[in-house]
């Protein structure tokens, strides 16, 4: 059994600390304070790897730690993937403090040696605070859960069903909890404000100070840390000494940061008046003394950025205030990005439908033209286009493309596959990529990462049992309501934990030979080269005539990219089997998670920007093939969708960028290649229909086809000369030649019927859809359920 997150109340933490007996104590205190400690680390490798895998609520984490990754690098990619952190270390000079809240914002920064009850407040605070961020980012991309959650939702303040109430070395129980909808309902109101919030933030100036306002009743205090605070290069706001002026001013003047006294004059505390102000956007820090637990956690229920316990010190002062302001202005780019992302998607949406439906349209009108006028010779003079694409692609996939060249020294490699309920085959494919032959100086040269996508049956279970076999296995478990949106999300989250310079992306049912890293790696060493895509064979082909086409048509594909490959190295990622440089990943923009298609968006935006990216046939990748009519429309339905997104998106981007000539076209007619093929099977129709009528209605022309000759015999034969190269390059024998390429003409008559169908899905669809293949393995074929996944509703708010 693998690890299993607690569906209590219980939080879970996970230690980070190279001191053994620092350790061991923490764990203790913890597991004392009613906290479920997953492990205790020592080193930011394991760091990561523990984190991404069990997703702890937090994790605590020293700054300096053994190996070649610090605690400051690790957090930085724990926070990545939306997960909380604490610092806790010795080290808190300026130029470590620096570092942390420039490169990695925490939730709080708290100095060795520890204590107890301040720590306790902070991992309420940083627990609570990262979900109500993680809740605002879910609005802003529509993917927020209902209301009407169950028991093991709730989010608890103290981490537990208990809760600290300290006496002399005494600890004792204190039950105090938000549920979910209470977080959720604290997420929906400061994301409502977000644009006060953002609209603050873009007009301030960087260089001016940020400016604090100080609620203390106490004059004294107050005017100290007006002081200690304009000493740390703060602008000051005049204080107040009550939580009724504190709003007024705040509201009037908007500062940066609050520092905020629970107890003050008035009818108005500082927990009322925080639980407004934060409402408004502007963090909050707690700075108070003597006070109860029931209310301090009364005040972290209001979920503040920061808690100081006087007498503060100022190192105290400057390390809660930075980590605050930084974490605040982290949290609001997010938003900002997210926002603006939907808004593009939202854009790209109404390009994509009326652009469709001027397509729609325009054939319409061509064919009931055609049939009023009994002539199409128009669609001769379209169809001899695809068709001489095809065999010109033909003639040139009979060159021998580009050599490639061995690297001095091979490139450490990580290969990362999406999992989403793949229970039938998820073993065999981890197995299979596990057992590589990629070594180098005798030691494995490649990792490989599998993404546990919000699966809900024994996925976890398979992995965990393959852990211990291989060392190199590394586990990435994503959870509702992010996990579960798209193929390109589950694939940054990956990217950010990868360490190899070179990505591979494989889908859940894959089989590779042991020497496919060696042989596809050399067409990468080539500065030019940004991508390489290996060819796909099913290896269920023989299930039922209709794998066995898919088999040929993955292979045809494969012979049309090794033609582009020759002509301008314009080959495409195929999401199964496609390694890419990590840095042009990065260059990119990373995956497009709201894209239909993933693989191919990435493909179109490095090849506009000028990289090449290569075709391999020498070694390949397995996959299942889906054994009905059903699943292969759903299947091809997205690959169409992702074909016109990416034309309508990138049409003139594509042909105002600098790429070649042949790169180029082989860019466009891939795009559009949908809708040009559907043209071709169209085609056969209304010559079918001809035939039919010159034989059997007196010589009868239903619709007159007035071109040359040459060109209704390069349209009507266009087809046969590619599928006859794609086979012969397999060595098959004539009588298998001939089935293949009959059967594949036949086969293909489906893109007609899927043309219609991507249509309408496109004029109808309210959200972008992962239609995700369900894999079941050799043995489970006839319990294939399919399902759609949503990837977010983009229909603006």
């Amino acid at each position: 059994m693998g690890f299993e997150r607690n569906e209590t109340n219980q939080k879970s933490i996970l230690i980070v600390e190279d001191e053994s007996i620092i350790a061991l104590n923490l764990k203790y205190d913890l597991e004392d304070l009613g906290y479920n400690v997953i492990d205790t680390v020592d080193n930011g490798n394991d760091a990561i790897y523990r984190a991404v895998e069990f997703r702890p609520d937090l994790t605590i984490m020293d700054i300096n730690l053994k190996g070649d990754v610090n605690g400051i690098q690790a957090a930085k990619k724990i926070l990545a993937l939306d997960l909380a952190v604490i610092y806790l270390t010795a080290n808190s000079d300026d130029i470590t403090f620096n570092e942390t809240i420039s490169t990695s914002p925490a939730s709080a920064f708290i100095p060795k040696p520890y204590n107890i009850s301040t720590l306790s407040k902070n991992i309420a605070l940083a627990i609570n605070r990262q979900s109500v961020e993680s809740e605002k980012v879910n609005e802003a991309r529509g993917i927020a859960k209902e209301k009407n959650k169950p028991q093991e939702d709730t989010l608890q303040i103290e981490g537990s069903e208990t809760n600290l109430i300290e006496s002399e070395d005494k600890v004792t129980d204190y039950q105090n909890y938000l549920d979910y909808s209470d977080l959720q309902q604290k997420a929906k109101e400061e994301y409502k404000l977000s644009d006060n919030v953002i609209k603050h933030y873009k007009s301030r100036d960087s260089d001016s100070k940020q400016k604090i306002l100080v609620v203390e009743d106490e004059s004294i205090i107050a005017l100290n840390l007006k002081y200690d605070l304009e000493d740390l290069g703060y602008e000051v706001i005049e204080p107040v000494d009550n939580g009724t002026e504190a709003i007024e001013k705040s509201r009037e003047l908007f500062p940066d940061l609050v520092l905020m006294d629970i107890n003050l004059k008035g009818n108005v505390d500082g927990i009322e008046a925080a639980d407004d102000i934060s409402e408004m956007g502007i963090p909050i820090i707690f700075l108070t003394a003597n006070t109860d637990d029931f209310t301090t956690f009364e005040a972290l229920k209001t979920i503040p950025y920061g808690y100081l316990s006087k007498p503060y010190t100022i190192k105290d002062l400057q390390l809660t205030i930075g980590m605050a302001l930084r974490k605040h202005e982290e949290d609001v780019k997010t938003i900002i990005k997210t926002e603006n992302k939907v808004s593009e998607k939202n854009q790209e949406l109404i390009i994509e439908k009326t652009d469709v439906a001027i397509i729609l349209v325009f054939s319409l009108i061509l064919i009931f033209e055609s049939i009023f006028q009994r002539n199409a010779t128009w669609l001769q003079w379209i169809l001899f286009i695809p068709s001489a694409i095809m065999i010109f692609l033909a003639l040139v996939s009979l060159k021998t493309p580009d050599p490639v060249e061995e690297w001095e020294v091979p490139p450490f490699v990580t290969l990362i596959v999406p999992a989403h309920n793949e229970e039938h085959t998820i073993a065999e494919t981890a197995t299979s990529l596990a057992s590589i032959d990629y070594y180098y100086n005798g030691e494995i040269n490649y990792e490989l990462i599998v993404c546990n996508d919000g699966s809900e049956d024994r996925t976890g279970e398979e992995l965990a049992k393959l852990k211990e076999k291989f060392p190199h296995l590394r586990i990435i478990t994503r959870v509702p309501p992010r996990s579960g949106k798209g193929k390109g999300f589950v694939l940054n989250d990956a990217l950010e934990i990868s360490r190899g310079e070179i990505v591979g992306v494989f889908d859940a049912d894959a089989k590779v030979d042991p020497d496919f890293l060696s042989i596809i790696i050399p067409y990468l060493n080539d500065p030019d080269v940004q991508g390489v895509q290996s060819r796909i064979k099913m290896y269920n082909k023989d299930e039922n005539w209709l794998t066995h086409m898919q088999h040929v048509e993955l292979a045809g594909f494969g012979n049309i990219v090794r033609a582009k490959d020759i002509l301008g190295k314009a080959g495409f990622l195929g999401g199964n089997g496609q390694l890419v440089k990590k840095d042009a990943i990065y260059e990119g923009g990373g995956w497009d998670g709201f894209a239909i298609t993933e693989d191919l968006n990435l493909s179109v935006k490095l090849m506009i920007e000028g990289s090449a990216i290569r075709y391999c046939g020498e070694t390949w990748v397995y996959q299942e093939a889906v054994p009905t009519w059903r699943q292969l429309f759903r299947q091809r339905a997205r690959w169409a969708i992702g074909n016109f997104e990416t034309l309508f998106i990138y049409g003139t981007k594509i042909i105002k960028s600098p790429m070649p000539v042949f790169r180029m076209f082989g860019v466009l007619e891939h795009v559009a290649f949908y809708g040009l093929n559907m043209l071709v099977f169209f085609g056969f129709i209304v010559f079918g229909i001809n035939i039919i009528g010159w034989v059997f209605f007196d010589h009868v022309t239903v619709l007159r086809m007035d071109a040359p000759l040459i060109v209704g015999i390069l349209s009507a034969f266009g087809f046969f000369p590619g599928a006859v190269i794609t086979l012969s390059r397999d060595k098959v024998g004539f009588f298998e030649l001939i089935y293949g390429v009959i059967g594949y003409w036949l086969y293909s008559f489906h893109l007609i019927p899927l043309f219609f169908i991507t249509v309408y899905q496109m004029l109808t669809r309210k959200e972008r859809t992962w239609a995700k293949t369900v894999h079941t393995g050799d043995d489970e074929a006839d319990e294939v359920v399919n399902e759609d996944i949503p990837i977010g509703e983009i229909e603006g708010k």
